[in-house]
């Protein structure tokens, strides 16, 4: 059975289901940027000082280390914004959610009102057919062929 309330339900979907993907979307960009962050770290963890005390070595050391310090932290200030985005599309996931049951409420409160006609109906047709029938019994006409 249809109702008024089914396409606009399928848009709701539609919707739900577009945020969802945003949601599964910027998880993984998260996921990724965290692994890289860990892998900047270990990194700069795994850089060993020049054993010779030159001083160009010494300051490369220090710009190579400088330089991946920067990369780690430009790489949070990323995440950070990310974890921002991802509590911002969960809001409207909720939103969308609670939108999306509203309007599955009334789908199924009307599929309900449907039925509830279709039963009375169903019960005044079988209850009509059993007058029929209770008339026929009480009253046989005697058909002569």
């Amino acid at each position: 059975m249809t109702t008024k309330f089914e396409s606009i339900l399928k848009i709701k979907k539609n919707i739900l289901d577009r945020i969802e993907q945003e949601l599964i979307n910027i998880n993984n960009y998260i996921t990724i940027k965290e692994n890289e962050i860990v892998s900047l770290k270990e990194q700069l963890c795994a850089m060993k000082v020049p054993n010779v005390s030159v001083y160009r070595e010494l300051l490369a050391f220090k710009d190579s280390t400088l330089a991946f310090q920067e990369e780690i932290v430009q790489e949070q200030n990323l995440l950070e914004i990310m974890y921002s985005s991802r509590i911002d599309i969960n809001n409207r996931y909720k939103a969308a959610m609670i939108e999306f049951e509203k309007i599955n409420y009334l789908h199924l409160e009307e599929l309900k009102l449907k039925l509830d006609k279709l039963n009375k109906e169903e019960q005044k047709f079988i209850d009509e057919i059993g007058g029929i029938l209770y008339h026929l019994n009480s009253n046989p006409i005697k058909y002569n062929i």
